[in-house]
C-alpha cells in the first residue's frame, strides 16, 4: 500500500544535487540537496527566487525522487526550498527517507506546520529553522522540534528578535547560528556584536557564513 502511494503521489522539485552542507552547524558535510517548489514568503534577499516562480520545477513521483536520491550514494539528505512545509507531500517523503536510514535535514522559515510530521521526529530528523523578518515568527507546533535556529544577520534584525520569550527554551541549548547576509563585512561586524550581546544573557552562538558560496559550490 505504501509503495502504491509512492508510485502515484506527485511532488514538485526544483532541483536535486550533491554538494556539501554550506550553512549552519553541519557545514562541510557531503549531502544531497532536494529543493522543493513553492514558498509562502518573499524575502528581499532570497537567493533562490526561482524556487517559487511557478515554472522552474519538474514533477516526480515520490518513488522516482527516492531513486534519484539513492543514485547519489550518500545517507544524508537536506530538504529545502522555497519552503518545504509548503509542500503537502513533505511528510511521506520524510517518512520514506527515514525508513531507508537517511539522516534528514529540513530547512524551514518556521511559519508553517504539517501535523503529519509530528510522529516522524527522531534523532535522524534535524530541523533548521531560519525565522524571517519582520515578525521572526515560528509556528508554536514546530518550536519543540527545532534542532537549530539560524538567523540571517541583515539590516533589519535586532537582538530582541532573537531573545524572544517563545525562543528561550531553544536558545538556552546552544543552537543559535548567526549568518551574515551574503557574507557582507558590515553584517559580520553586526553578527559579532550580537554574539557578545547573547553572551550577556548566558547564550552561546556560532557565526557561520555561507561556506558553499566561499567555495564556489551550489
Amino acid at each position: 500500500m505504501k509503495q502504491e502511494i509512492l508510485e502515484k503521489k506527485d511532488i514538485k522539485v526544483v532541483e536535486i544535487f550533491r554538494t556539501i552542507e554550506g550553512e549552519g552547524r553541519w557545514v562541510g558535510l557531503p549531502i544531497v540537496f532536494i529543493r522543493l517548489e513553492g514558498c509562502n514568503l518573499r524575502c528581499e534577499w532570497c537567493d533562490t527566487k526561482y524556487s517559487y516562480d511557478g515554472i522552474t520545477f519538474k514533477t516526480y513521483k515520490i518513488s522516482e525522487l527516492i531513486q534519484q536520491i539513492e543514485k547519489q550514494n550518500l545517507k544524508r539528505v537536506c530538504i529545502t526550498g522555497g519552503e518545504p512545509f509548503y509542500t503537502p507531500e513533505l511528510p511521506i517523503l520524510t517518512e520514506t527517507l527515514l525508513e531507508k536510514n537517511y539522516k534528514v535535514f529540513i530547512e524551514t522559515n518556521g511559519t508553517l506546520w504539517l501535523p503529519e510530521m509530528e510522529p516522524l521526529f527522531n534523532e535522524n530528523l534535524y530541523i533548521t529553522c531560519s525565522p524571517k523578518p519582520p515578525t521572526y515568527y515560528i509556528h508554536p507546533k514546530l518550536i519543540p522540534f527545532v534542532s537549530e535556529l539560524k538567523f540571517v544577520v541583515d539590516k533589519y534584525i535586532k537582538i530582541e528578535d532573537i531573545i524572544k520569550p517563545e525562543f528561550i527554551p531553544l536558545i538556552k541549548n546552544d543552537i543559535i547560528v548567526l549568518q551574515p547576509e551574503s557574507n557582507k563585512p558590515e553584517m559580520v561586524k553586526k553578527a559579532l556584536k550580537f554574539q557578545d550581546e547573547l553572551l550577556k544573557h548566558g547564550v552561546e552562538s556560532r557565526i557561520i557564513p555561507q561556506c558553499h558560496k566561499v567555495l564556489g559550490l551550489p
